[in-house]
């Protein structure tokens, strides 16, 4: 972690990011999502690092949190600290979906939508954004209209 901390990381910044590492360390998915989100952006006291983020997202996805596993799919379908993969990005989608978590059940939308790691198939796309409707992603609106109408 060394080399991904900011010069002039302050206390306060290096206590929270030894609290999650140790979280995250026990099996905590959330803290192990927590730490990979501020590994994504930058912030927190340490350095922009995808491949931290990754990794981090990683951990928290194989504890079977939904957060982790969605982000796990986004770091796959962009690329984001590990090879690009459709494929494992829908595989882990699903995960996150089966969960209920309405952020991948969109993401699951985009991919049906523009034949991401699946067929193309603007049915199975409307299916899946009317589903992150109903379970409360507001931005799914704009899909299920667009496509059902």
């Amino acid at each position: 972690m060394a080399r991904e901390v900011k010069p002039g990381m302050t206390p306060a910044e290096a206590e929270r990011i030894a609290t999650l590492s140790a979280a995250a360390e026990r099996g905590d998915g959330e803290a192990a999502c927590e730490l990979g989100d501020i590994y994504r952006e930058g912030t927190g006291g340490v350095r922009y690092s995808p491949k931290a983020a990754f990794r981090w997202y990683a951990r928290s996805a194989l504890t079977g949190h939904p957060r982790g596993q969605n982000n796990v799919g986004a770091c796959y379908e962009h690329g984001i600290g590990c090879g690009q993969s459709y494929a494992k990005a829908v595989s882990w989608y699903r995960k996150a979906a089966a969960q209920k978590l309405a952020y991948a059940s969109s993401n699951l939308g985009y991919c049906y939508l523009y034949g991401h790691g699946v067929p193309a198939d603007r049915a199975a796309a409307f299916a899946w954004f009317e589903k992150a409707l109903e379970q409360g992603d507001e931005r799914a609106a704009e899909m299920v209209k667009e496509l059902g109408g």
